[in-house]
């Protein structure tokens, strides 16, 4: 083998194919010479570590593969093996900046298709990927390297768009493939290609969630399952959220983040309070040991304009302190007329290795959203279906008033992660998030449509609120045996206090607005006083939760138990009343999975969670909890021949204790009576088919319905309005690896949302729809340009009806155009 990567070497430099430099070539000779073994995969021998992990200067631009091979090894002094017959006609994208010899090669084999290993402490040997279903390369971060393309972590980079590890479910680093519960990730690469703009962009393509769809710019907006999903996770600490209420919701960027992971079902049993349908956990852009950044510049439809930088790397010779720099600044107008904003984003971040053991990693944020609200609340007659004049309401009518219009939302945060091992055994973690947000909005929106289906009687809104949140999650993970069983532990502790002040204020009559002939919108507009609602609420939660990862042989038992006390305090400043509440309550979770050769994963699982109300009942009795449970079967499917995913569930999820009018006529107010159950099949494909094709397949069939009430309920056997019983997306990537349209690749995809309701009693219903997207992206030395289309063919739709009068157009078509400079 060695003699034939020799001579492979030596007939392409004698016929000028290949022209490596002398030292170069004399290092392979000496290597050969030299008859070092192979290692094994992991088994670098100290030296080499050393030699691995030196920190040297690189400028190594894009080029073609073996010249930059050249040019590594003239500069780190590793002798290199290789068939030059695999690497010709491959381009390699470059190594810029301070970092490790082995970081360094790493970036010079991203997306080649090659891997390597050290047979000792100053030779390589490159040599291509199996054609098995392992991956090609991608830049990753490299701590202490093992001489092997670096396992994924499930806080760091998924390796093109097949995830193989997560976090959400279990709270620890675990193989998607071992964890026995419905687990989505979306990884950066993927949100590259696209070119998503919104956490509701990103998702557009995971089986399970129903998004919005529309040109909504207040909120991330979407549903899991059937349930709304307003509580969020960012580096395992949840953000400031009140159930049910998306409007003053606090916002990620795209551009911050590093992957996204839905959580499939209730996840009380490792975060608390919660909906039932599922949750999103995101994990940002950390620093990286190697120096490296990247310039956006992005330009798109409705004069969509913005700029950002992201720069990270070591800022001692060292490594022990890495940094990252974050920042963005977009303007965007709107299909809405006169709707128009900016948003400013800034994210810095710091790692601290203070010793081999333990580290800390502090970040902050800051993001504005300086603009309008777009929701343009329209009449079922007019949108969803015509007029009895035969009319349709235009896409770009503003039924606001763009001189009072206003939604300005100011949030930031600090927060830090510590990590400490004390052996290679047991370790102990701790989250801590501080955040504040603050919101001004002033908004116009119909609420009653008049006889002759003209006409809207608009409601005047003043809105000011706030939150503070602190949350701290403190967890101890340990490895243990006991006889044949691998235990992996998880206890925790968590602490949430939540203070949120909420200031409202309506007006309801003096602003009524023809849809076809909106001769008032301009008309002057009171801003009115706080006089629907003055409150401050303060929230405290404590949660005490232990996990068991069990593994014997093939099968795999997880056991997991949380205990919380939530206490909550409301005072309401126009009453002048104040009321306490508190509420404890159990979750928890059993799960089981066995492991087949070939890589099938059968499993099945039971969950539960919950979340308090604030009230009290038509008994004047204080409201219990709401509390879920869902059972739910399935199978993942890893196979052995390809770098694929592929998931299929079933479950039957069902909230109880929901509120329901009181049958009895003479009590005024609503009985926890009621219970929503929402049962269905999903299923799941994210696959790199070859070397070129990449694909994501996503299928959602549901029954959503509110299956107990009282006798006087009329939403009991009906679904609730939008919400959707198919979800159906297919995306498919296709990229030139080789030859001179190296780095050319195109994506298009499909997405269909079925039918739903726009009233309760579901006799209103919304017509299904479906949109197109389109993208192409092209890689050249240092530049990478993505070009996107969503909704290509511009297809006019309603996304959604909330009731009658609150259904909103779906975005159409949205062109965008970035170009990112790399070094």
């Amino acid at each position: 083998m060695r003699s034939r990567l020799i001579l492979n070497l030596l007939m392409d430099v004698e016929c000028g194919m290949t022209k490596l430099s002398e030292h170069a070539l004399r290092g392979v000779l000496a290597a050969a010479l030299m008859g070092a073994p192979a290692m094994m995969v992991g088994s670098m021998p100290a030296p080499a570590r050393a030699q691995a992990a030196a920190m040297l200067s690189f400028d190594i631009p894009a080029q073609p593969l073996i010249p930059a091979l050249v040019a590594f090894s003239d500069r780190s002094g590793l002798q290199l093996f290789f068939d030059s017959a695999l690497a010709r006609d491959l381009k390699s994208p470059g190594a810029s900046g301070t970092m490790t010899t082995e970081t360094a090669l790493r970036r010079l084999l991203s997306g080649t298709g090659m891997t390597y290993r050290f047979t000792n402490a100053g030779t390589v040997t490159l040599e291509r990927v199996a054609t098995d279903g392992a991956m090609t390369l991608d830049p990753v971060t490299v701590e202490g390297g093992t001489g092997t393309l670096a396992e994924e972590s499930a806080t760091g980079p998924v390796q093109g768009y097949v995830a193989k590890r997560g976090a959400s479910a279990t709270k620890t680093d675990t193989p998607l493939l071992e964890t026995p519960q419905s687990v989505s990730v979306i990884g950066r690469e993927q949100l590259d290609e696209r070119n998503v703009a919104t956490l509701n962009d990103a998702l557009h393509y995971t089986a399970g969630v129903s998004t919005y769809y529309s040109n909504d710019t207040r909120n991330d907006a979407f549903n899991i399952r059937g349930f709304s999903s307003d509580f969020f996770y960012l580096d395992g600490t949840r953000l400031p959220a009140v159930p049910g209420r998306a409007l003053d919701q606090w916002r990620i960027d795209p551009y911050q983040l590093e992957r996204i992971e839905v959580l499939k079902g209730p996840a009380s049993v490792a975060y608390g309070l919660g909906e039932p349908g599922g949750m999103v956990s995101m994990v940002s852009k950390m620093p990286t040991d190697y120096s490296r950044g990247q310039v956006d510049l992005l330009a798109g439809s409705y004069n969509h304009f913005g700029s950002g930088v992201d720069m990270s790397g070591p800022v001692d010779a060292e490594g022990r302190v890495l940094y990252r720099a974050i920042a963005m600044q977009s303007y965007s107008e709107n299909q809405v007329d006169d709707v128009k904003g900016t948003r400013t984003l800034l994210a810095p971040s710091a790692t601290f290795r203070l010793n081999d053991r333990t580290s800390v990693t502090m970040m902050a944020s800051y993001l504005r959203d300086d603009t309008m609200d777009s929701n343009n609340f329209l009449p079922y007659y007019g949108s969803v279906k015509p007029t009895s004049q035969g009319q349709r309401i235009s896409t770009s009518l503003s039924t606001s008033n763009p001189g009072y219009e206003n939604y300005d939302k100011t949030q930031y945060s600090a927060s830090y992660l510590l990590d400490h091992r004390f052996n290679d055994d047991w370790a102990y973690k701790q989250n801590f998030r501080y955040a504040h947000l603050d919101l001004d909005n002033q908004a116009m929106f119909g609420y009653a449509l008049s006889g002759d289906q003209q006409s809207i009687r608009r409601a005047v809104m003043n809105l000011k609120s706030n939150f503070d949140v602190v949350d701290l999650d403190n967890q101890i993970l340990g490895k243990v045996k006991t006889g044949p069983i691998d235990h992996s532990l998880l206890f925790g502790f968590n602490f949430t206090n939540q203070n949120f002040d909420d200031n409202e204020g309506f007006t309801y009559s003096g602003y009524t607005l023809n849809l076809y002939n909106p001769t008032t919108l301009n008309d002057p507009v009171a801003k009115p006083p706080f006089n629907d609602t003055q409150t401050r609420q303060t929230q405290q939660q404590y949660g005490f939760y232990v996990q068991d990862q069990m593994k014997y042989d093939r099968w795999i038992l997880v056991l997991s138990g949380r205990r919380d006390q939530v206490s909550s305090v409301t005072r309401d400043l126009l009453s002048e009343t104040k009321e306490r509440q508190d509420d404890g309550a159990f979750s928890g979770r059993a799960a089981a999975m066995y492991l087949f050769d070939g890589g099938a994963a059968p499993y099945a699982s039971y969950s539960s969670s919950f979340q308090p109300l604030t009230g009290t009942d038509a008994y004047h009795q204080a409201y219990d909890p709401l509390f879920s449970r869902q059972a739910e079967v399935g199978v993942k499917y890893q196979p052995d021949f390809a770098n694929a995913t592929f998931t299929t569930s079933l479950f039957d999820l069902r909230q109880n204790n929901t509120l329901t009018a009181a049958s009895d006529p003479s009590l005024t107010g609503y009985v926890q009576a009621g219970q929503v159950r929402s049962r269905g099949v999903e299923f799941e494909a994210t696959a790199q088919l070859t070397e070129n094709i990449r694909i994501l397949g996503a299928y959602t069939r549901q029954s959503v319905k509110t299956t107990k009430g009282s006798e006087t309920d009329t939403a009991v056997g009906k679904v609730p309005t939008a919400t959707p019983r198919q979800l159906a997306s297919l995306w498919l990537d296709y990229t030139i690896k080789h030859g001179p349209f190296s780095g050319l690749g195109f994506g298009s995809g499909a997405q269909y949302v079925g039918a739903t309701y726009a009233n309760a009693d579901n006799s209103l219903r919304v017509d299904p729809f479906a949109v197109v997207d389109a993208a192409g992206h092209y890689d050249i030395e240092h530049w990478r340009f993505v070009l996107s289309a969503n909704n290509l063919s511009d297809e006019i739709y309603v996304a959604r009806c909330g009731n009658v009068t609150r259904c909103q157009y779906g975005l159409r078509r949205n062109v965008m155009l970035t170009a990112r400079y790399s070094w």
